[in-house]
């Protein structure tokens, strides 16, 4: 917010007049400089052309007024306007155009510069209202630093195009060196943290009085110094103040004082630098933010109506906007006062008619140029290289150069043509490859028999699961590719690859060729090609390129795609997946639950519950829900399976899908809500015991302690499965990718100098702990209960072995998905047996074969203590 006003009207005058005494000394310095540079010098000026005094008095009121107009019609109460080398390149281009005509007069290059503001004003209006400063934030930054640096190389170009216009002057040599010294100190000064407002006025006054007492000294008079250059010939400095608003309309050639071709190349430079100084000056020195499209439009119609009038359009200048909320310590009612009291003394310098041009020296002129341009190319052509990577560089320096020995839109065709050029070539080098595992170590959740779980884990590499991530496009739509062939030649009697999209941001035309490509490759090798979670436009893009005919499919989700995978598998080796049940009998259910559960828990569970049967899709228990009921899958008979819905637009996540009998909520033992959904895939028969609490008696404790521990057991299989799926969302950036112990040895040299880091080949791999492995080292002391100790792993020393600049995220080694350690037994079990020979409260854990791990540790956990109800004897 602006600072509330502080003191009485008196200080507020001081205060304005004293910050807009420099700004009014440089401003019209500059005016000066650039009246020079508008009078085409080096080009054989023609009578047609206006003079110096014409140009300096139009520039002297252009900029006072159009100081105020702006100032009045801007969101920022600071806003300064002054002379602009752009605005100046293109008026410069007008009258060159014009001064090339032999049947054109001078009133036709005056009104030239009114017609050059107007189209100005009026283009920046439009492009205000049509709202397209947006575009310009789609720059890349070193275009941006390379447009200003030329602007700074133009603006010192011009300089010596002042100070060197006659060689044969006697003093333009020493004229220069002086001009290159007032521009030095100044910039130097400025590295040291005196600001330019500050030392270029004392400097100025200094070289002033320094060269008038030399002239005095000398007893050169100011026609002498005319004569050897030091200052502009006076013969061309005869001009009423009011006669930059008359001329003879009936002379002038309207035609003429269109803008040529080359002025319009120009005005895309004058647009790009009224934009960048509006965006500048609002995040910078606004006291709120504003709209950028506004600010551009009004401004717009502020050029237009001081370039109409006064010939000569002015842009803003945030180092001048800066200065004034400086002064006036962030006064909006006193920055207004000062815009008007330099409007002031511009317009008093203006009316007075004093020949400013006769006194101001050539080097100082030149000099005042210098340092602004060297301000702004040592701003954005030297320092900003401490920021920028040596692409950057190169784009700011090639922008620079071309637009010295050309001009400068060429040099922004070269800088844009560059920097989008160095960005293909980064983008196409980024990493894809977000992880690569197999089958044996990325299951879908499904729970499997012993005998099934030991053919998948011998053959699960047959299933190749590569996980993508960014936009997918040529250069690195290639090399992915690539690697997906290497996959298919070296992966022996391989049968599906899975290619996940779920974080892939895009892709192209490009990529779906390639992908064609490979999946004709995949027919030949009789591989079926699957794509899991692609987004609706990117699976419509896949689709018009038909590779259905190649046997590729498309699926929602890598659960789905694994699962059908996995089936295939089995069906191939004779163990296959057993149907579901249709049974409308009771006693098949019965013996199901005591095959599974026991007798003696079947037989205490018949008295509390009875048999349901849930339809295909139905859902058991909801997600968040608070369930005072357990349901019992019984094996067989039915198909459930637990999702999780993670997000509004996610899939729900499967974690574990069970025909062999389940706990559906398992939470509902302890009266918590579900963490996830159950739902049946196929028509299911549960049984149902309601209200939990009827387990809870002293009668029920075997049936209770059982139904924990397969609750317990389901627990950890979805811990598994999600551990396994988090550890894959890791991979991919500059994390690296997420191998598994299958994939992670694999040679590959197609990716080599793709990811965010350089490296040599991904066949050279950081040895990294094996999540999930049951080989990683720690110890476990069961009677305190402490973690294990683990210890950072260190790379090897073979140098032929590893490579330290190749990031590896993960390296999935689930052990468990594959070893029946700590999984429920699918046999025949008889509970009464188990309950006679065991431990009485660890009776569960040595039928799930978990007594063999904890006899390894040397000692025997206990169930946790259960709270069981006594129950109360049958009234009489």
């Amino acid at each position: 917010m602006a600072k509330e006003p502080e003191g009485n009207w008196g200080s507020r005058l001081l205060t304005g007049f004293l910050t807009a005494s420099p700004i009014t000394l440089i401003s019209l310095a500059s005016c000066i400089s650039y009246a020079h540079l508008l009078e085409p010098i080096g080009f054989h000026r023609s009578p047609q052309c206006p003079s110096v005094a014409v140009l300096c008095s139009a520039s002297i009121f252009s900029a006072g007024f159009s100081n105020l107009v702006h100032n009045l019609m801007s969101h920022c109460p600071f806003l300064i306007t002054c002379p602009d080398i752009t605005f100046t390149l293109f008026l410069q281009a007008g009258q060159r155009s014009i001064s090339h005509r032999h049947n054109v007069n001078e009133a036709t290059a005056f009104v030239g510069l009114h017609v050059d503001a107007l189209v100005l004003g009026l283009l920046f209006f439009v492009l205000g209202k049509l709202r397209v400063m947006a575009a310009l934030r789609y720059l890349p930054y070193p275009v941006v630093a390379g447009f200003l640096a030329m602007i700074g190389a133009a603006v010192i170009k011009g300089a010596f195009k002042i100070l060197l216009a006659d060689p044969k002057n006697e003093s333009c040599h020493l004229a220069t060196v002086i001009a290159i010294l007032f521009a030095s100190s100044v910039l130097g000064l400025k590295q040291y943290g005196v600001r330019t407002s500050v030392s270029a006025p004392l400097l100025i006054i200094l070289l002033l009085a320094t060269f008038y007492t030399w002239a005095g000294v000398a007893g050169h008079s100011l026609p002498d110094l005319a004569e050897q250059g030091w200052l502009s010939p006076s013969s061309a400095n005869s001009q009423s103040p009011i006669g930059i608003f008359f001329t003879d309309w009936f002379e002038v050639d309207y035609m003429a004082t269109l803008p040529g071709f080359e002025s319009l190349l120009l005005l895309l430079v004058a647009t790009i630098m009224r934009a960048l100084t509006v965006i500048a000056i609002e995040s910078a020195l606004a006291d709120e933010p504003y709209s950028v499209d506004a600010e551009m439009s009004w401004l717009g119609l502020a050029t237009g109506i001081g370039g109409v009038l006064g010939g000569v359009p002015m842009n803003a200048t945030s180092a001048m906007t800066d200065l004034n909320k400086e002064g006036v310590k962030g006064d909006s009612l006193t920055a207004r006062l000062t815009a008007i009291i330099i409007t002031a003394l511009h317009l008093l310098m203006w009316g007075s008619g004093f020949p400013l041009v006769d006194y101001l020296p050539r080097f100082l002129l030149g000099g005042l140029l210098m340092q602004m341009g060297g301000g702004m190319l040592l701003d954005w052509a030297v320092l900003v290289l401490q920021r920028l990577q040596w692409t950057g560089a190169v784009v700011v320096w090639a922008m620079v150069g071309i637009s010295v020995f050309t001009d400068m839109t060429h040099g922004i065709v070269v800088g844009l043509v560059l920097a989008l050029g160095f960005v293909s070539v980064r983008f196409t080098k980024l990493e894809v490859l977000k992880y690569h595992v197999t089958g044996i170590h990325f299951r879908s959740g499904t729970l499997y028999s012993d005998a099934q779980r030991s053919i998948l884990k011998k053959y699960g590499d047959q299933t190749q699961v590569v996980g993508l991530t960014g936009f997918v496009f040529e250069g690195v739509a290639i090399a992915f590719a690539t690697y997906l062939k290497e996959v298919v030649h070296s992966t022996r009697e391989l049968k599906t690859l899975v290619i996940d999209c779920a974080a892939c941001q895009g892709m192209n035309d490009s990529a779906c060729s390639h992908f064609l490509k490979v999946a004709q490759m995949c027919a030949s090798k009789d591989v079926s090609l699957v794509f899991c979670s692609l987004s609706p436009y990117d699976e419509m893009l896949l689709t018009s390129w038909n590779l259905e005919p190649y046997g590729c499919q498309i699926m929602p989700s890598v659960s789905e795609a694994l699962d059908n995978a996995e089936q295939e598998t089995l069906r191939h080796w004779l163990q296959p997946v057993t149907p579901t049940l249709r049974s409308s009998g009771h006693e098949p259910k019965v013996t199901a639950l005591e095959k599974w559960l026991g007798k003696g828990v079947a037989k205490e569970l018949l008295g509390i519950g009875e048999f349901y049967v849930f339809d295909t899709g139905e859902v058991i228990s909801g997600q968040d829900e608070i369930v005072d009921a357990i349901m019992i899958a019984v094996p067989g008979f039915s198909d459930v399976q637990i999702e999780v819905q993670t997000g509004t637009q996610n899939k729900p996540a499967r974690l574990l899908r069970t025909s062999h009998g389940a706990v559906c909520p398992a939470e509902a033992l302890i009266g918590s809500h579900c963490r996830g959904r159950w739902v049946a895939l196929d028509e299911s028969v549960v049984f149902m015991i309601r209200p939990v609490q009827a387990l809870k008696s002293t009668s029920k404790r075997h049936a209770f302690a059982t139904l924990s521990s397969i609750a317990l057991h389901q627990q950890m299989m979805q811990t598994d499965q999600l551990s396994a799926m988090y550890t894959l969302s890791k991979g991919g950036g500059w994390r690296g990718v997420t191998f598994d112990a299958s994939t992670n040895n694999r040679p590959c040299k197609a990716l080599e100098g793709f990811g965010p880091r350089l490296r040599s080949s991904h066949a050279r791999r950081k040895e990294f702990a094996r999540v999930g492995s049951r080989n990683m080292t720690g110890s476990v002391d069961v009677g305190k209960l402490s973690s294990p100790k683990t210890q950072r792993p260190r790379a090897p020393t073979n140098a032929t072995s590893v490579d330290e600049e190749i990031p590896v995220a993960a390296v999935l080694d689930f052990q468990r998905f594959v070893s029946s350690s700590g999984r429920p037994s699918l046999g025949s079990v008889d509970a009464d047996e188990a309950i006679e020979t065991s431990l009485s409260d660890n009776v569960v854990f040595n039928r799930y074969s978990v007594g063999s791990n904890l006899h390894q540790l040397k000692g025997i956990t206990a169930l946790a203590e259960l709270e069981f109800e006594e129950e109360e004897p049958d009234q009489p």
